[in-house]
Order: C-alpha cells, then sequence, then structure tokens
C-alpha cells in the first residue's frame, strides 16, 4: 500500500497504511522522488544510494512499538499527526530529509 501525495488523500489513508503491515519487523515511512509515501521494511538496511534517492524519511519505528497494524491504523491522533508532517514536507522540505515525526 502506498499513498500518492500529488493527489487527494486524507488521515484514513494514512490509517490504511499504517493498517496495511504488521508490527512483527522494524518499518520506515518514506516519501519517493515521485512523491509516493510508504512503509520500508527494514529487515535489509538500504544502501546510501537509495536513501539519497528518497525525497525524505521518518525516523524507524521498532518493532513492537505500535506505530504500525491495527493498533496503529485506529489512533486517530497519530493518523493525523503523520498527516500533517506529511502534508507540510511534500512537495516541498520544512526541515532536513530525515525527519522525526513523533
Amino acid at each position: 500500500m502506498a499513498i500518492d501525495l500529488k493527489s487527494e488523500w486524507s488521515a484514513a489513508d494514512v490509517s490504511a497504511l499504517l493498517a496495511s503491515v504488521e508490527d512483527d519487523r522494524s518499518w520506515r515511512l518514506e516519501v519517493l522522488a515521485d512523491g509516493t509515501a510508504k512503509l520500508n521494511d527494514l529487515s535489509a538496511v538500504p544502501d546510501a544510494a537509495y536513501e539519497e534517492s528518497l525525497h525524505c524519511f521518518f525516523e524507524i519505528w521498532e518493532q513492537g512499538t505500535d506505530f504500525v497494524g491495527p493498533g496503529a491504523a485506529c489512533d486517530k491522533s497519530l493518523c493525523k499527526k503523520i498527516e500533517k508532517l506529511l502534508r507540510e514536507n511534500y512537495p516541498a522540505l520544512k526541515g532536513a530529509r530525515t525527519l522525526s515525526a513523533l
């Protein structure tokens, strides 16, 4: 699952994105250069070239922290906060390419 930040989207889409994965490994919210927001499974660490190709990315959400999965998807406050951060940082970055989400 991914969110196209160039189209209309909402906190409900963020909720669906969070619900699309399980909290059984570490994940990172990334925004690709084309405006696609997605969760990246960090079972394999991306190389520097991959990270340079990204528009931005958020800190790693470690396994078991409940920032992804069904629990996170039901947390309206979390989804709204992520929505706000994505809107603030795409298409123009508000800060650094590595963002602290929460």
